[in-house]
């Protein structure tokens, strides 16, 4: 038998290391249940202790020590809690599990034996909550986090699911955290569109980092669309925004029912601070309440708002005592417990017919310390209060407020009398029986003043009362602000609040200082209480600043949150600041005369020195003050706020309008107050009149001037008394009187009915608009031909240089033709002429009725170009960016807000914010348009960012951007940036703002430009202005520019006018000469120029272009449209006239000739003569068979050299085919004959159909390269201290096709030095295109180098002799010096100028393919004729039309592939293609362009991807496209 085997056990090691060894801890954890009714819980308790060093781990509360019925009301149950060491414990976590009959529990507090003790009330449906430990103010160390949660607004995004919340902080991340019950209680949750507030109580975690939220997917309707989550942590002063815009549903996108999401942005808020407020309500009987409790904390540092004292539970019961925690800001040391002080308040209702009232009134007075709230005025002195004439006292008991400060006074508008005139608040502080006088001397009244019922009153001196006691005034010295503020309400809409409107009111407060958050609301009365608020603007002139509240939400019981009144802050971006305002206070004395007083309205202007004036300001706001103001005998007094003219007021303007019952006035004087600017005090400056404003009296003037003749000024001393100086004002402006000379057109039509208005502007001012009423010489007045003469009676305007006039189009013959207006100062025998020569009429011309002219011969600033505008603020090295925005098509895609970009070169140098304008006409970037801007900046040197935002905050500002373009012109480069994003508040990542990096930008290389300013001088010749289109042509010797419209805007181009533009020209220096044509387009289509001035702001070279005659169909010698000035530089003519004779030879073949129009443009070295029409031939029957036809262009500017010869005909007539066999073109000047042979069809059925041709000239001497070429090179050394040296140089020069030799550059004869340009001559074989040079520094005869020395050359120029090439180096750097040729710099070609020999050369017949694609988009097809001109280093071909017989071209996804015979372009630099709009399926999408040489089989890609088409996009019908390597 065999015994069992024996087992085997393997060795157990145990290891004992006291670093490693876990303490073991037992601790008793009391849980105390509340004592309030239904308390207790069934449900299964959880526990988990959080310490330093970890946690417990969630822990069944099961085996009770004390207690067999756990968890009962008043219960305090222990439980034993064994776990490993967590240090020190933070925080508890204690839940349970929802289960059971009576599961709801009312948790007093946790006590943990030694670690402190916690308490919450559980009264936000939290089954698990987070406490902390009691020591050091209980849950003072808690903080609040306030989730807003957004559902979406798609259809089927409400959720009835549980939702959820997990934080996560530097410090560490709470539980996962139900969603239960809503702070703003919506009562159904996460409903689309709905945004839920849910507040959650827990430790600290710190800075938030992100969030997971999610939901149970329980419920019928479980899937959720979230759009975005706002975290606010008021304690820590930041808000968080985390845009979501996905579903968690297990049937939608990615099936998942939670998600991660991160912050796109961290605002910065008001932090606050957490207040723990405990209240103990007495032991008496009927101690409790059940109203709202609030309480508002006063501390060094200001006052909380007011705050409400409520929870969920039953507050404020008899002995009870309640804790709240609350958040407020940091007042400092809290002193303030209502520890009372008595006010004797003094109220004195005015002396003025119906001024007492019935309403209910309240007062809240402010002081130092902070303010009483308001006070129901009740128990007066008096039996009826606030009667006419008559004193009320009340006695206020309130906390002590310190020095007073303000008060505000309103009253309820209730029964019958409630209008009420108040005159004055008088309060005594009795503690130290000091008093304080508020002055009002207003209505609070709806039908009275300004509407108000509710003032803000400050206090004024003692001495100042005193004073208007004795003159028996009720003038105030501390004049209150005026705040506009644009709610959409109230003004000028009598039904308020309406959709889209935007309406108009006047508050009135002291001085709040800045503006920090404003907020609105309603009481949700009426049928229709929600309301849509887009924006609050609030205008505060005083500060000079107009402030923007974005809101774009609901204010509804029912929408969005479900609040009705919300806290708004000023958007920084929205804000626009001007030159603040000051009050003045403007006493008018209605003189005690016969029919003295008026009922029309008052307006007034303010004058300071050097014509610096106020905007005028009528003095009544109503018909009602009309009628009460301005009485015989009266003095009204009226606080108004208007920019500020300085501290010498030289004149005003006062008038009415002549309208009312009696308008007639006669005015005493006027008296205008202000404070002294140092000091307490004010001035006032006397201005009398003393005579009638009527037109049935004395002159019949309405509008009169008036200067000063005292000045009183009134200082307060430090010892109390009030100083009063009066002073004669000395030298004060003279009245002058004017005659004005108006003069109406001599042609049909010409007079007007309507009435006429003429302002004129002086050096010192104006005299404001004046109706020109009464003609002097002439009863009927502006009749054809004839001079009417009025007289305007104003203060010295000195030097007139301006007029504006206009009529009011009334009557039926309201056009009006204006000849010229003259104005004679009798004064002084000054005689002022305006030429004018333009209708005023809404049928002709540009239909204005208003226009301004300036004196004839004036010199300063008029009509200055916008971009010149621009420039001139720019900083010094400015440069131009034109930037391009593409939206994409989408639902509310577009944007209304205001969009800026910020441009950022190397060292973060950046430029301000630019912002991107729309033109007049466009409020909003559409979905699916392009915008294009123009902006000027400092240059910033080579672009590294480029920012791109908006200041738009509400979802009306959603904005999703395609693609962004910058094009920086005077660099030749331009960047495109894939956007493809949204930039807006609640879409996408939440920015508004976005920053591109150039890196991941496509760059193109486009023309370069040079700015110049161009002044355009019209003459001096009855009718030389125009109305009609201008274009202009710039030829260089280095090429020409494309034809730019000069654009009118407004009043250019008028009779002895000169009018400056900034203009972007190709780098083409130095200018030949110009091409102006004229369109004859407009109601004035002919023009007399006198001459153009064009000056590069580069380099200040000036060109002038003399013409002097006119440009018209009719009028003038020539009868031309077109003329071609040449440049004028230092009195040397740049290109000499000459007369080209053209002989054209047709072909001896069959059907050769031909009966079509024919045309011929000729290039030389100086550009191209433009279109010639060969039409007045020596043949009576031009363009025969074997025939030689001869045309004369007389009178043309000498095009030089010629290289080329452009020919076509219209293919019309019943012949058109022809046979060219050659053209010869004579310059008489020259007398030199230049061939360009031909032997080739122009004909639509022969050889390749083509009707346009490009012939090379034929007589050019050829050039033999293959032999050495000459190269010079020219070295220029830097201007700086030790620039230059005595030792030698050398350089090698890379070419496209070889590479040279090295060259030593010898110093002989002093080379090299310091600001020199050294010239060297070397022979080489021939190169090709210098792309590239190395440069050496070494000594001569190979001698050692001592020490370290440096030859800093600034710039190299390589000239290929034989051809002409200019190759350009950009150096300015330090070469070192070396005994060998072993150190070197290299530096690339920045610039080259090809020769006009070198581009001659190259030209011969070339054939290029042109691939075109249409885009594969809806409707990307077109019917209509394409045309394509392509433009490269040798020229231009012309403008083609792309044609091919039996073929629907450019269809939808299509490719379409056409040939041209042209001569060869060289590099390939852009194209145009254009379609002429002519079929009702215009519109075309293309994708781009490839055009191959296919001599060389050289490809060039231009990309499109963009519309042409009139209705989408930027509704153009021409692309300029630059190629894409």
């Amino acid at each position: 038998m065999l015994s069992p085997c024996p087992l085997v056990y393997p060795p157990v090691f145990i290891i004992t290391n006291r670093n490693l060894l876990c303490q073991i801890k037992r601790g008793m954890v009391t849980v105390c249940t509340g004592s309030v009714g239904g308390s207790g819980t069934d449900a299964s308790v959880f526990l988990n202790l959080i310490g330093d060093l970890g946690d417990s781990g969630n822990r069944d509360m099961v085996n009770c020590k004390n207690n067999v019925n756990k968890f009962e009301k008043g219960n305090y149950d222990e439980f034993i809690v064994e776990s490993v060491s967590i240090g020190q414990v933070r925080r508890v976590r204690i839940g349970h599990d929802g289960k059971g009959g009576g599961c709801g529990w009312f948790l007093d507090k946790v006590i943990v034996r030694e670690d402190g003790q916690a308490e919450a009330q559980a009264d936000d449906g939290q089954i698990v909550r987070e406490l902390v430990p009691f020591s050091d103010g209980q849950r003072l160390y808690n903080v609040d986090y306030h989730i807003a949660v957004k559902t979406g607004s798609i259809p089927g995004s409400s959720s009835d699911s549980n939702v959820f919340v997990k934080l996560y902080g530097e410090k560490g991340d709470t539980s996962k955290i139900l969603l239960v019950v809503s702070d703003n209680n919506l009562g159904n949750y996460f409903e689309t569109g709905r945004v839920d507030i849910f507040v959650v109580e827990t430790y600290d975690i710190g800075q938030i980092n992100r969030l997971l939220i999610g939901h149970t997917n329980e419920g019928m309707r479980a899937g959720w669309f979230l759009d975005s989550v706002q975290l606010m942590v008021p304690v820590h002063g930041k808000q968080y925004m985390f845009p979501s815009d996905r579903w968690l549903d297990t049937s939608e996108a990615d099936g998942k029912t939670e998600v991660e999401i991160y912050p796109s942005e961290t605002l910065d808020m008001d932090q606050l601070i957490n207040y723990e407020v405990t209240v103990v309500t007495g032991d008496v009987t009927f101690a409790g309440t059940n109203a709202g409790v609030f309480i508002q904390i006063f501390g060094d540092k200001g006052k909380t708002e007011v705050l409400i004292l409520a929870s969920r539970s039953n507050n404020y019961e008899r002995n009870t005592t309640e804790i709240f925690k609350l958040e407020a800001k940091d007042v400092g040391k809290v002193f303030k417990i209502r520890i009372v002080n008595t006010y004797e308040v003094c109220v004195f209702t005015g002396d003025t017919l119906g001024a007492g009232t019935d309403a209910n009134v309240f007062i809240n007075i402010y002081g130092e310390n902070g303010d009483t709230g308001e006070r129901y005025l009740k128990n007066s002195d008096n039996i009826n209060k606030f009667e006419r004439g008559q004193e009320d006292v009340f006695i206020v008991t309130a906390v002590e407020l310190g020095p007073l400060k303000k008060l505000r006074i309103r009253h309820d508008n209730s029964n019958s009398h409630s209008s009420w005139y108040l005159d004055r608040v008088e309060i005594v502080d009795t503690k130290d029986d000091t008093t304080y006088y508020f002055p009002c001397t207003r209505w609070l009244a709806v039908d009275e003043d300004d509407g108000q019922i509710a003032r803000e009153l400050v206090p004024v001196d003692e001495a100042f009362m005193k004073k208007d006691e004795d003159e028996d005034s009720g003038a105030t010295l501390g004049l209150e602000q005026k705040w506009i503020i644009n709610l959409k309400a109230c003004k000028n809409y009598k039904n308020k609040f309406e959709q889209g409107m935007v309406n108009e009111f006047t508050v009135e407060a002291v001085d709040l200082g800045d503006l920090e958050k404003c907020r609105i609301g309603h009481d949700n009365s009426g049928g229709s209480s929600g309301w849509f608020l887009d924006w609050v603007e609030i205008d505060a002139p005083s500060q000079g600043q107009r402030l923007r509240f974005p809101c774009g939400r609901w204010l509804d019981k029912g929408e969005d949150d479900g609040l009705f009144v919300r806290d708004l802050y000023p958007a920084d971006l929205q804000t626009e600041l001007y030159m603040p305002f000051v009050p003045y206070e403007i006493k008018i004395y209605t003189s005690d005369v016969f029919g003295a007083g008026t009922d029309a309205d008052v307006f007034i202007v303010l004058y300071g020195q050097k014509g610096v004036c106020t905007q005028q300001k009528h003095l009544c706001v109503n018909k009602r003050e009309r009628r009460l103001y301005f009485e015989r005998g009266a003095e009204d007094m009226f606080i108004v706020e208007l920019e500020d003219v300085g501290d010498i007021l030289e004149k005003i303007r006062i008038g009415h309008d002549n309208k009312g019952t009696n308008p007639g006035w006669h005015l005493d004087r006027v008296e205008i107050r202000r404070q002294l600017r140092k000091g307490k005090g004010s001035e006032t400056t006397i201005f009398p009149c003393e005579c009638w404003l009527a037109k049935s009296e004395d002159d019949g003037v309405t509008v009169r001037e008036l200067v000063p003749s005292d000045i009183i000024t009134e200082k307060l001393l430090r010892d109390g008394k009030l100083k009063t100086t009066e002073v004669e004002v000395e030298d004060a402006l003279e009245t002058h009187m004017y005659t004005v000379s108006v003069r109406t057109g001599d042609m049909y039509g010409a007079g007007t009915d309507a009435n006429v208005y003429l302002t004129i502007y002086g050096d010192l001012g104006d005299t404001g608009e004046r109706k020109l009423a009464k003609s002097e010489n002439n009863k009927n007045k502006f009749e054809r031909g004839e001079v009417d003469k009025f007289s305007i009676e104003a203060v010295d305007l000195g030097q007139v240089f301006k007029i504006h006039i206009r009529h009011d189009n009334s009557m039926i013959g309201a056009d009006w033709n204006l000849d010229q207006v003259e104005v004679l100062d009798l004064e002084t025998d000054e005689v002022y002429m305006f030429l004018c020569e333009r209708w005023l009429s809404k049928k002709k011309e540009d239909r204005s009725i208003a226009r301004t002219f300036f004196v004839k011969g004036y010199e300063g600033e008029r009509n200055i170009d916008p971009n010149s505008k621009k420039m001139l603020q720019a900083k010094l090295g400015l440069d131009r960016n034109a930037n391009k925005k593409k939206k994409k098509k989408k639902r509310e895609a577009g944007t209304f807000a205001r969009v800026y970009v910020i441009i950022t070169g190397p060292n973060d140098m950046e430029t301000d914010r630019l912002w991107l304008d729309l033109p007049e006409g466009k409020n909003c970037f559409t979905a699916g348009t392009m915008e294009h801007f123009v902006s000027y900046g400092t240059d910033v040197g080579e672009i590294k960012r480029v920012e791109l935002g908006h200041n738009g905050v509400t979802p009306e500002s959603c904005w999703l951007v395609d693609e962004l373009s910058v094009a920086v012109p005077t660099k030749g480069i331009k960047y495109i940036f894939p956007c493809k994003c949204w930039l807006a508040k609640d879409r996408g990542d939440g920015l508004t703002a976005r920053l591109f990096n150039v890196l991941d930008s496509s760059t193109i290389n486009i023309n370069r430009k040079v700015i110049y300013s161009a002044m355009v001088v019209t003459g001096d010749t009855q009718y030389a202005g125009t109305d009609t289109n201008i274009f202009l042509t710039v030829y260089g010797a280095n090429g020409s520019t494309e034809e730019m419209l000069l654009p009118k805007n407004g009043d250019r181009f008028e009779r002895d006018q000169e009018d400056t533009f900034s203009l972007e020209v190709d780098d083409i220096a130095p200018l030949k000469k110009i091409r102006v044509r004229i369109d004859c387009s407009g109601s004035r289509p002919d023009w007399f120029l006198d001459r153009i001035l064009m000056r590069n702001l580069n380099t200040e070279d000036t060109y002038l272009f003399t013409y002097e005659n006119w440009l018209s169909k009719t009028k003038g010698p020539k009868r031309i449209k077109v003329c071609e000035l040449g440049a004028v530089v230092d009195e040397e003519e740049m290109v000499e006239k000459t007369t080209y004779i053209i002989q054209v030879q047709t072909s001896d073949v069959g059907g050769a000739g031909t009966d079509a129009n024919v045309y011929l443009m000729v290039f030389g070295e100086y550009g191209d003569t433009g279109t010639l029409p060969l039409k007045e031939s020596t043949n009576r029957n031009k363009f025969e068979r074997k025939m030689k036809d001869v045309f004369r262009f007389p009178e043309m500017l000498s095009l030089g050299e010629l290289s080329k010869i452009r020919v076509w005909h219209d293919n019309k007539g019943p012949c058109p085919g022809w046979h060219l066999e050659y053209i010869d073109v004579k310059d008489e000047a020259m007398d030199q004959t230049f061939r360009f042979p031909c032997d080739r069809w122009l004909a639509k059925n022969e050889d390749d159909g083509q009707i346009m041709r490009e012939l090379a000239c034929a007589n050019n001497d050829a050039i033999d390269l293959s032999d050495k070429t000459k190269y010079e090179i020219a070295t220029t050394t830097a201007t700086t201290d030790d620039a230059s040296t005595t030792e030698n140089a050398w350089i090698v020069l890379e070419g496209r096709k070889a590479r040279s030799k090295e060259f030593v550059l010898e110093n002989k004869k002093k080379k090299f030095l310091r600001g020199a340009t050294d010239a060297f001559e070397f022979s080489s074989k021939h190169l090709g295109e210098i792309a590239g040079i190395c440069m050496g520094h070494v000594a001569k005869d190979g001698k050692k180098v001592k020490s370290e020395a440096f030859w800093h050359v600034l710039e190299v120029v390589v000239t290929e002799k034989e051809l002409g090439n200019k190759y350009f180096f950009h150096c300015d750097a330090q070469i070192p010096l070396a005994a060998k040729k072993d150190k070197f710099l290299t530096f690339e070609c920045f610039k080259t100028i090809e020769s006009f020999a070198s581009k001659v050369r190259n030209l011969v017949p070339v054939k290029y393919e042109f691939i075109v694609i249409t885009g594969d988009v809806k409707g990307a097809g077109t019917d209509s004729n394409v045309f394509i001109s392509i433009y490269g280093v040798n020229g231009d071909s012309g403008k083609r039309h792309l044609q091919k017989k039996f073929r629907n071209l450019f269809e939808r996804g299509q490719t379409d592939r056409f040939v041209l015979e042209m001569l060869d372009l060289g590099e390939l630099l852009r194209v145009k293609v254009e379609h002429d709009n002519s079929s009702t399926n215009s519109g075309w999408y293309l994708e781009c362009v490839e055009v191959t040489n296919t001599a060389n089989s050289v490809t060039t890609i231009f990309q499109c991807g963009k519309w042409l088409d009139s209705r989408k996009a930027d509704g153009q019908i021409q692309r300029v496209l630059y190629p894409k390597y």
